[in-house]
């Protein structure tokens, strides 16, 4: 598997945030999130076409370049869960699903979406 590429999104980088408050789904993926001071933000993928929650152990890899430090909300472009799950004979997603993007919210329990819309994020 090649190594992670990943892009910081960039309406994600005006916003400071803190910690993951919950996750729902309910067709659309709403993520919210307590940003520094008194605000909280939605972060929403909407008909998202897989998900997972991770602990941030498992995805050493993307650790060195993609952490808090450098962003929260990451477009992947390689060496993501995306590129793995294509490796899987019958995984076939990415040929039904015309294009299929691969998107990484980071914490202490890290969020892995495929969709093909940006997320759309509210501030609350």
């Amino acid at each position: 598997m090649n190594q992670p590429k990943c892009l910081p999104f960039p309406p994600a980088a005006r916003f400071k945030r803190t910690e993951i408050q919950s996750i729902e789904f309910d067709g659309d993926l709403v993520i919210r999130i307590q940003a520094v001071g008194p605000s909280t933000l939605r972060v929403i993928f909407h008909n998202p076409v897989w998900f997972r929650v991770l602990d941030e152990r498992d995805l050493c890899e993307f650790w060195d370049n993609y952490h808090e430090g450098n962003g929260w909300l990451y477009e992947v472009e390689q060496g993501g869960w995306l590129e793995l799950e294509k490796k899987r004979p019958l995984f076939n997603s990415h040929v039904v699903v015309k294009g299929l993007r691969e998107y990484l919210l980071v914490d202490d329990q890290c969020v892995s979406i495929l969709t093909v819309e940006h997320p759309e994020i509210i501030s609350d």
